[in-house]
């Protein structure tokens, strides 16, 4: 299992909008047998981390730390369904669940037999259920299980492979109840950075799917995102003139202590739409904009390229949005996503006003436990040249917030997010 060598990480860095030289894009990929097809790399066996801004350092440190965050929680997956494959292989007879050992092979009621605590894959708020094993009781899954942590209090549990790393690949004699996305996975320097790291990214997909799943009950408030943008923003203003884009800004509900918001970069009639989000305290709301803006124009930008352009080829025949790629691609070429969020065009209300800067921000952990009302779990694993460089790679599993839906939910049309 080898992974392209680390001097093929270094990002590429470019202006793709010739008016506007300032306005950068970053990418970087690895290549692996350990890693699965994905839409996005056009099917092939690639992880890919991306970023735009204005700053060549900023943007080429974001996109390897994304593709860093990725590698490193594939990589660990890997290495925990090596170790019990290699358990099995070695003829040994199957240990207690109680018994100590970084990875188990056993259902859920073996572990509770046992006296061992761990998340309920019976729970429907656990995460995404993988749709291979839909309607098959989830506590009676012999599947493959690692150690976790509550993050407020410390103590153990153990959580399903598939809900902790990506592209899980059960080992023989097991299933996945789970299959886990990339939201909620950092790369940091330290654990505790990256678990709020990752804490921001769950509490974004989580209200803006509740948002998006039911605008009357969640609903946004628009605004023009260009009227919120940081004194900084310069470079991004003119890229949005230039281009002559309009960008409109979505306001969610949000818990005290935080502020999400979406962003649509489209003409000046709602075409070609294209979705950002961010989420992060409250007084840092100019920023948060900024960043889904930019998310936002970076999506806007792969809609031409020849991945998205043979995805399209497919999709527009199936009309069917599976990946993350095809859901943006639906709404660049065949949604007026803003029609279903906030209804036809209207004015925009002024931006929502940053709240005060407070000494001490309340930590997105605690806001995202209080959102949900249970347990944070953090599975700090990190394999592979990640962890060789020292990184700290944290998955979080926050039981109570969920991920935009994969599939199509009746009533609601596909999500505009790539």
């Amino acid at each position: 299992m080898s992974v392209s060598t680390s001097r093929a990480w270094a990002p590429e860095v470019f202006a793709p909008w010739p008016h506007t030289p300032g306005a950068l894009l970053a990418r970087v990929a690895a290549r692996s047998t350990a890693f699965d097809a994905t839409g996005a790399g056009g099917g092939a066996s690639v992880l890919i981390g991306s970023a735009a801004g204005v700053d060549t350092t900023d943007v080429g440190r974001r996109a390897r730390g994304e593709l860093m965050e990725r590698m490193g929680n594939v990589l660990a997956g890997r290495t925990a369904e090596a170790e019990a494959g290699a358990r099995a292989g070695a003829g040994r007879p199957r240990p207690p669940a109680s018994s100590v050992g970084p990875v188990r092979t056993c259902d859920w009621f073996t572990l509770r037999r046992d006296g061992v605590p761990a998340v309920d894959p019976g729970d429907p708020a656990t995460g995404p259920v993988d749709a291979a094993h839909r309607g098959t009781p989830a506590r009676e899954v012999r599947q493959l299980w690692c150690p976790g942590r509550v993050t407020e209090s410390g103590e153990d549990v153990w959580v399903p492979a598939g809900a902790a790393f990506l592209q899980h690949r059960p080992p023989p004699g097991c299933a996945a109840t789970h299959r886990a996305g990339s939201t909620g996975v950092a790369a940091h320097g330290g654990p505790d950075a990256a678990a709020e790291h990752a804490a921001w990214e769950i509490l974004e997909r989580d209200l803006v799917r509740r948002s998006w799943c039911d605008p009357v009950r969640h609903p946004p408030v628009p605004f023009d995102a260009r009227g919120a943008l940081p004194s900084g923003a310069g470079e991004l203003r003119d890229l949005l003139d230039r281009e002559s884009l309009r960008a409109t800004a979505l306001a969610l509900p949000s818990p005290s202590g935080a502020e999400a918001v979406a962003v649509s970069v489209h003409g000046a009639d709602r075409a070609h739409q294209t979705f950002g989000a961010g989420c992060g305290p409250a007084h840092d709301f100019p920023r948060t904009v900024a960043r889904a803006c930019w998310e936002a124009l970076m999506v806007r930008w792969s809609m031409s390229a020849p991945v998205a352009v043979r995805a399209w080829d497919r999709l527009s025949r199936t009309g069917i949005p599976r990946t993350g790629l095809d859901h943006a691609l639906w709404t660049f070429h065949a949604q007026d996503a803003l029609k279903h969020w906030i209804g036809p065009a209207t004015s925009l209300r002024d931006p929502p006003r940053p709240a005060p800067c407070t000494i001490r921000d309340a930590s997105p952990l605690a806001v995202l436990a209080a959102h949900t009302g249970r347990e944070v779990i953090a599975v700090d694993r990190c394999a592979g040249p990640p962890a060789d460089e020292g990184l700290a790679v944290v998955r979080l599993i926050a039981p109570g917030a969920s991920p935009l839906p994969a599939r199509p939910v009746p009533g609601v049309p596909p999500h505009p997010f790539g």
